[in-house]
């Protein structure tokens, strides 16, 4: 009787992974494999997918490609009162909240990567500047704080927070 119950507990284990990878892989929106097989390769696609020129639609899809389905970001910004405030979003309530800015031009390139990794685990601080147009000055800088995992196959973004340059929180 015990033999028939472990037995009958590891099969519904299986069942169990064997369907949440199932569910996991239907979210899954597809990635393309240049955009996710490397480090640079995914943070190359992470800037690209937020740049553009005025009125050009971002690639929503390639950004949740390049997320966990259930990755979070959280966005540092300030109140009236000058304090610092963190806000919850998906990748999709992000690039909503976000269509009137990127909609008046937006360039947002890498300038100085750091990157601390155990086993699966990455973190990266993406210090980067952005631009209205491709080659106008510069109009902010700050740094992206990335939570990563290398499944064995592609990089997916877990987290991400960020928060821009000011005259009290400059760059270190």
């Amino acid at each position: 009787m015990k033999t028939k119950n472990l037995a009958m507990g590891l099969w519904l284990a299986c069942a169990l992974c064997l369907s949440s990878v199932a569910a996991f892989a239907q979210d899954a929106t597809a990635a393309r494999t240049e955009d996710v097989s490397s480090l640079d390769g995914l943070m190359r696609a992470y800037y690209d997918v937020v740049s553009g020129g005025p009125n050009v639609a971002r690639d929503v899809q390639r950004d949740l490609s390049l997320h966990h389905p259930d990755a979070a970001l959280f966005i540092q910004s300030r109140n009236a009162k000058k304090e610092s405030v963190l806000k919850h979003f998906t990748v999709q309530e992000y690039h909503a909240n976000s269509k009137a800015f990127f909609d008046s031009g937006f360039f947002e390139n890498e300038i100085k990567r750091e990157v601390k990794q155990f086993g699966h685990s990455i973190q990266v601080w993406s210090t980067y500047e952005m631009r209205k147009t491709l080659d106008g000055p510069v109009i902010g800088r700050g740094i992206n704080n990335l939570m990563l995992s290398f499944d064995g196959k592609r990089y997916w973004i877990l987290a991400e927070t960020w928060d821009n340059e000011t005259k009290d929180h400059p760059i270190p």
